[in-house]
């Protein structure tokens, strides 16, 4: 029985979708399913009910989930037990998806003495949190600042929301920056409706006097702007879905919409704090 079934298991019972688990663990859906037919095979029993609306778990399936979780922990002690016979490191890191698709390549530097980092994304804090909690996670880059815990901390940068526009949309033709009216009862490609981002913004849009209205809800930001630049609508997003902008689409600053996200790590051991601050380029 292999840990990576237990764990695509896991991860599709906790996002009850074999869609969501598959982007979460970046692997295509049928190897998704096939791990768990896999596991459901070696213990001879049906783990989850699967429906249209997703996924739920059979009463052996809640056993399992139970016991699994518990069983990887281990399993990750041990390996962190032997890692330090030979000086190695291997640490969990969770992000955001944009965060781990621009940033952490941008800055996560070579270093003969780095540790193993081993990738696991999610779209929430509270998400990224619990898995830090349940030591899923050695630690996890993401907004803390309305997020009471005892970890260590962080900032490593602020970014603005911007406008995306294709930079042939007439509406916006000329503009080297909008008004929040402007824009306040437009439709916007979204990302998930739960994700960090969305909650800022819906929030920013209450404060105002508005209602944030998501047009077409995706769950990466790699198909919002996929959209965008076919022409098929606009999307308020992090700066940091410029990096590797494609031409067809413009960004444009939003006066009066003076938002925000932050970015901090946070981790629950000091020492695998200090490595990570130092593979990411950053001063302690």
């Amino acid at each position: 029985m292999k840990t990576e079934w237990m764990e695509a298991f896991l991860v599709t019972a906790e996002t009850g979708s074999l869609t969501k688990a598959s982007e979460v663990l970046h692997m295509t859906q049928p190897a998704l399913s096939k791990q768990i037919k896999s596991l459901e095979s070696a213990l001879d029993v049906s783990l989850l009910h699967r429906s249209a609306h997703g996924v739920t778990l059979t009463p052996a399936g809640e056993i399992v989930f139970e016991e699994s979780r518990e069983l990887i922990d281990r399993i990750d002690q041990m390996k962190r037990r032997i890692g330090t016979i030979d000086e190695r490191t291997t640490l969990t890191l969770g992000s955001w998806p944009s965060v781990a698709m621009t940033y952490l390549p941008r800055h996560v530097s070579r270093q003969a003495t780095a540790p193993d980092l081993k990738l696991k994304t999610a779209h929430t804090t509270i998400d990224l949190m619990q898995g830090l909690e349940e030591r899923r996670y050695d630690a996890v880059l993401l907004d803390d600042r309305h997020h009471v815990h005892p970890y260590h901390t962080t900032h490593l940068y602020t970014e603005n929301f911007l406008l995306y526009v294709h930079q042939d949309d007439e509406r916006f033709t000329g503009c080297t920056s909008v008004a929040f009216e402007q824009i306040r009862d437009a439709s916007f490609l979204s990302l998930p409706i739960d994700c960090d981002s969305t909650n800022i913004l819906k929030d920013a849009f209450i404060e105002r006097g508005a209602v944030y209205q998501a047009e077409n809800e995706m769950e990466f930001g790699s198909s919002v702007l996929g959209f965008i630049r076919a022409g098929l609508g606009i999307a308020l997003l992090p700066e940091i879905f410029q990096d590797g902008l494609s031409p067809e689409i413009k960004t444009l600053p939003v006066d009066g919409f003076d938002v925000v996200r932050e970015l901090s790590l946070v981790s629950r051991d000091a020492s695998h704090h200090a490595i990570l601050l130092d593979l990411l380029g950053q001063s302690r």
